[in-house]
């Protein structure tokens, strides 16, 4: 008689009903915190290829992790922290549940989040920088007339801006992707696995080809003066890319994987019912990630403003997300409220999201302090600004500096941004805003008009807000400057009300 064999019917398990709960918390608190780009979808499709689960070797190494990320995310519950927490106690619950999981999953999820990116945007200024000048330097040496002036490279007649596309850090979540990519067919192939000193290692490794690469690469676009939108500019681009970053990765990481890798254990058969082994550490997990997901904010709604700062002569506006607009016939200056695990919200991001252009991007020292300066441009306009971060105390433009600092407990940080319609005119502001020191005691009510003042700027302030300043302009910029502050200062404002941190 035919018999035909079925396959057992699924059973449904508690494991079941927790990864359920985690997937709809990812499903409606993630997809509008990640950017949908090539990255990302290469991303998800690389870890069914390399997700690995060690059935029934149980671990408990992401449970500290995890309890960290999950209490700095109570304190501070924006979406980096909820992601990064979030991860973590899904890994726990699937490495105390089925088996452990290889590392490189995690490198994966965090490499193509924004989480990756907030860091990278730390060093990409600072990396342009160096970049430009250390071509400039070789050329010259060479016996090339070139010089660096920020961010740009003039030799000869002609002038080369290094910006973020010509830095290279698009391709950067991409050479590691295919990194992680070559390091899993490896241990595949050789049945050997490398740990998490490795993985970092290889991650470090990566980040340090791909500035090489750009280096060449920016180069090789000056000396043969190689102009952006054509054949030849991309070609080089991805030359150096292959020569440089995926040639030595594909050659590089198979002798290690050889010779440090651990041989891989063979899979264990496991029972078919999986309990949740420690209940109740993955029920109070999971109602705290619920908890969150209910109550995320903006990251700029946890900092504290200081609403009574004034600054004499200037007419001030409040703003979204605690940002203090002062204004007058010169000068237009943004005080912006900065949290240490906030990622970076410079104004290259404000300017660019309202049209501008930057341009002449450098590092310089006015009446002692170092800020950062560069020319604003839209048509016909040209806008002269400088920015750095201050809290009364330190007075910087070191990302890593200002945050050490806040992160230890220091007084409130303020991105501190000065604009003004001649390079003459943003000196004499940065000299005049450097020698007052506008948030100290923040936290006591202060301010530096005296009444009389006080009461005149509260007459006159209707007709600043509505945007009108042509009755507080004085010669010579009465001509220009009515119409381009107050059009950059209504684009500002729509620009800071639409993309506040997450």
């Amino acid at each position: 008689m035919l018999s035909i064999q079925l396959n057992k019917p699924l059973k449904l398990q508690p494991i079941h009903g927790f990864v359920a709960v985690y997937a709809a918390l990812a499903l409606w608190c993630i997809p509008g915190y990640f950017q949908w780009d090539a990255n990302l979808v290469m991303g998800l499709l690389l870890i069914p290829y390399m997700a690995k689960i060690d059935s029934g070797r149980y671990s408990l190494r992401y449970l500290l992790p995890a309890l960290l990320a999950t209490g700095l995310a109570l304190l501070a519950p924006v979406n980096t922290l909820f992601f990064i927490a979030l991860v973590l106690v899904f890994l726990l619950l699937i490495e105390n549940c089925l088996g452990r999981i290889n590392h490189s999953v995690l490198f994966l999820l965090m490499l193509v989040s924004p989480v990756f990116r907030h860091f990278t945007r730390l060093a990409e200024f600072p990396v342009r920088l160096w970049l430009s000048d250390k071509v400039a330097a070789t050329l010259s040496t060479a016996g090339i007339q070139a010089a660096a002036a920020g961010n740009q490279i003039q030799m000869d007649k002609y002038e080369f801006s290094v910006d973020p596309a010509c830095a290279g850090l698009n391709m950067l979540v991409m050479s590691v992707l295919i990194g992680l990519f070559v390091l899993t067919y490896y241990q595949k192939q050789s049945g050997k696995t490398l740990n998490f000193k490795w993985l970092t290692l290889l991650l470090s490794a990566t980040l340090l080809l791909n500035v090489v690469c750009n280096f060449f690469r920016i180069l090789l676009l000056v000396l043969f003066k190689l102009m952006p939108g054509t054949f030849m500019h991309d070609a080089v681009g991805i030359a150096c890319l292959c020569v440089y970053v995926l040639m030595p990765l594909l050659f590089g990481i198979k002798p290690p994987v050889a010779r440090f890798g651990k041989i891989t254990m063979e899979e264990r058969k496991t029972a078919e019912h999986r309990s949740i082994r420690y209940l109740y550490l993955h029920v109070g997990l999971l109602t705290a990630m619920v908890f969150m997901a209910t109550r995320l904010v903006k990251a700029d709604r946890l900092v504290n403003t200081a609403n009574h700062i004034q600054i004499q002569g200037y007419h001030k506006t409040p703003l979204e997300g605690g940002i203090l607009k002062f204004e007058d016939s010169d000068a237009l200056i943004y005080l912006k409220p900065a949290a240490f695990y906030a990622p970076e919200h410079d104004p290259m991001i404000c300017w660019v999201g309202s049209g501008y252009t930057f341009q002449n991007i450098r590092r310089e020292s006015i009446n002692g302090l170092d800020v950062y300066t560069a020319t604003l441009v839209k048509n016909t306009d040209r806008i002269y600004s400088a920015w750095w971060f201050d809290n009364g105390h330190l007075k910087t433009v070191n990302q890593f500096a200002w945050r050490w600092a806040a992160a230890k407990g220091d007084n409130q940080f303020y991105l501190v941004n000065v604009s003004a319609a001649s390079p003459q005119k943003l000196k004499q502001n940065i000299a005049a805003l450097s020698a007052q020191n506008l948030f100290d005691n923040h936290n006591m009510p202060f301010n530096f008009l005296p009444q009389g003042a006080q009461r005149e700027e509260h007459r006159g302030a209707q007709s600043l807000y509505d945007g009108d300043l042509t009755k507080m302009l004085r010669p010579p910029y009465h001509s220009k400057l009515p119409k381009k502050f107050a059009s950059l200062s209504a684009n500002l404002r729509v620009t800071s009300a639409n993309s506040a941190v997450k």
